[in-house]
């Protein structure tokens, strides 16, 4: 039995329906961004939250069904309260601290020590990559308390630079993982072109091989940045005083035993959101450029 062919070159079946090929396109082109806003907006949805929320409390739950009944009761009150009767200044300043000071000297000893795993041959290199992975295998909460213990007997509990360490403890093996594919896919003939011309080879790495890296040293530093920005458990078992602690466990301590300050823990929360989505709409290239090249092979 002949099976039934289409005569028309400017048409195509899909399903037993004859469609123009234009049509087959516009219903692609609306099909994707349907997919896409929808994604956005599942995305979006919690930051709208929390600014409903934090904008008019009481009525917040009435905001789908009455509109109109939420807009009567907008008021800046949350932020003000935040900003002039809570100590978030404070831990806002705390958590910008101690993030740059952790991305910082991550970034600074993970540039030579992925360079190390991932341009220099010795014996024991594979391991000590795969050393490096299988330690983010491990919860943080692992750790905790034997991390309590030793920073309580060297005087580091409680302090800033404590919790610095532990972070760069934390995120060192991931980021000189991630950078560490980034350097394997460079050409050597980069060094040796340089350490021709008199160069050592630090000097090379310096010189060249670092500018070169800086979509992906860029994008180590954000992955770096966010973690040490969002981190809570840490942040909780090693600060026990409100003066010295960061962001996450600070908006949590607005958590009461019978009552929960919703307009405050959004205002806080949207506060603290800020400065990610300011870094990640100014640096998105950079993490693009960066995943890019560090994962495809030359």
């Amino acid at each position: 039995m002949a099976s039934k062919t289409n005569n028309n070159p400017g048409q195509k079946s899909v399903m037993g329906v004859e469609l123009s090929e234009t049509t087959i396109e516009w219903g692609k082109k609306i099909g994707f961004h349907t997919m896409l806003w929808s994604s956005i907006f599942v995305i979006l949805l919690p930051v709208l939250w929390m600014i409903v929320v934090s904008l008019n409390q009481v009525a917040f739950d009435v905001f789908l069904t009455s509109p109109g009944a939420w807009l009567q009761g907008v008021s800046l009150e949350a932020y003000e309260r935040v900003l002039y009767e809570t100590d978030f200044p404070i831990w806002f300043k705390n958590s910008v601290l101690v993030t740059v000071g952790s991305t910082a000297i991550s970034i600074l000893v993970c540039t030579f020590g992925a360079y190390s795993i991932g341009r220099l041959r010795f014996k024991g290199r594979k391991a000590v990559a795969t050393f490096l992975l299988i330690t983010q295998m491990f919860p943080l909460i692992l750790v905790a308390v034997p991390l309590f213990l030793i920073f309580r007997d060297i005087g580091l509990f409680n302090t800033l630079i404590g919790l610095t360490i532990a972070y760069v403890a934390f995120v060192l093996p991931f980021s000189i993982w991630m950078l560490r594919g980034f350097y394997e896919n460079l050409p050597e003939s980069l060094e040796e072109a340089a350490m021709i011309d008199g160069s050592t080879r630090f000097g090379a790495v310096l010189r060249v091989i670092v500018p070169l890296s800086a979509p992906a040293i860029a994008t180590t530093a954000i992955f770096a940045w966010i973690f040490a920005w969002n981190e809570f458990v840490m942040a909780l078992i090693l600060l026990n005083d409100s003066s010295k602690t960061t962001i996450p466990p600070g908006i949590g301590s607005w958590v009461g035993q019978y009552t929960l300050q919703w307009d405050l823990m959004m205002a806080g929360a949207l506060g603290a959101t800020l400065p990610l989505l300011f870094i990640l709409f100014f640096l998105q290239k950079y993490i693009i450029n960066g995943l890019a090249e560090g994962a495809v092979k030359s």
